[in-house]
């Protein structure tokens, strides 16, 4: 959707700012997005995935 390029930004942001976010701070990071179609949960959990994974990455 339309607020998807706005949540990726967002989510880089956030996670070059603190690689281990919480789900608070990642609602608050991605508060100025606004998205029609979710109910946010699902995207919220896809930043806390993914900021996982690279964290996993970066140890390897």
């Amino acid at each position: 959707g339309i607020c998807t390029p706005g949540v990726v930004v967002a989510a880089k942001a956030l996670i070059e700012h603190n690689p281990n976010p919480t789900e608070e701070q990642a609602r608050y990071w991605l508060a100025g997005n606004l998205c029609r179609c979710t109910g946010y949960d699902k995207i919220i959990r896809a930043v806390l995935d993914a900021a996982q994974q690279m964290r996993e990455e970066a140890a390897l």
